[in-house]
């Protein structure tokens, strides 16, 4: 819960040095409460497995990996040095801001990638991708990496 606010009172400070904003559509926000919303962001230039997204560990064990890359995001996040610093850079198609994170002076996209738990939006971080497939790196290692996010959405459209 400490993290959670800290986040909000980071993320609301972050818009406070960018200014207003405006928004097509209150799908990007989540009520909370009568005095409380919370906004959704993406992290911008990654794309990680979908929560109910499969792949296999090893030749028996089919896991999760969407959770396992929010796991990861999580402990992250908890155990890096340094102040949370959100930045928003734009709006994606489904109307979420799009943010670069940042703890302390790491870039959090780039480290998801890094340690194979995400995908390169594109080419953002391509090269990083390409190193932790060869060094085998997070799902790298897996049996059965997971398909790229957007095909897998592709497939799964119900």
């Amino acid at each position: 819960m400490k993290l959670f606010i800290l986040y909000l009172l980071l993320t609301i400070n972050a818009f406070a040095d960018v200014g207003e904003f405006s928004l097509k559509s209150e799908k990007t926000l989540y009520i909370v409460d009568g005095d409380s919303i919370s906004m959704q962001m993406r992290i911008a230039g990654i794309d990680t497995p979908e929560m109910r997204q499969k792949c296999r560990k090893t030749q028996d064990e089919v896991i999760n990996c969407g959770r396992i890359s929010k796991k990861y995001l999580q402990k992250i996040l908890q155990s890096l040095p340094g102040e949370l610093h959100i930045e928003p850079v734009g709006i994606d198609h489904y109307q979420r801001i799009l943010v670069r994170v940042y703890k302390g002076d790491v870039n959090i996209a780039k480290l998801m990638v890094e340690a194979g738990m995400a995908f390169s939006y594109k080419n953002t971080y391509k090269t990083e991708e390409d190193v932790a497939r060869e060094l085998r790196l997070g799902f790298w290692n897996f049996h059965t990496p997971p398909i790229e996010p957007y095909k897998w959405r592709r497939l799964n459209k119900n």
